[in-house]
């Protein structure tokens, strides 16, 4: 039996930035909550408007991907017209 190859996922460019912002929450968090130790209180305007550019940045990858999608989609369905329609034409032909 012949062996297949599995093949490697390649890592996309929003993958790495979702990766980021992770990192860069948990990092905040933790930094967040040390200084919340040593002080008493943290700057939770900081801490909102951080945490909103990151859920911003999160949207802005998603509405990325969905757009992406929708091309390829559109992309298929053209294609697949077009097959059904040469296939119509040479069958007209017969």
């Amino acid at each position: 039996m012949a062996k297949r190859r599995k093949r490697r996922k390649k890592i996309k460019t929003l993958d790495i930035v979702l990766i980021c912002v992770f990192g860069y929450m948990l990092f905040l968090n933790w930094q967040m909550i040390e200084l919340f130790k040593v002080t008493g209180s943290a700057p939770e305007t900081a801490w909102c408007a951080l945490i909103a550019a990151l859920i911003g940045e999160c949207g802005i990858c998603g509405w990325i991907r969905v757009s992406k999608d929708r091309n390829r989609e559109r992309k298929w369905e053209k294609e697949d017209q077009r097959k059904i329609e040469k296939q119509e034409k040479e069958e007209e032909i017969l």
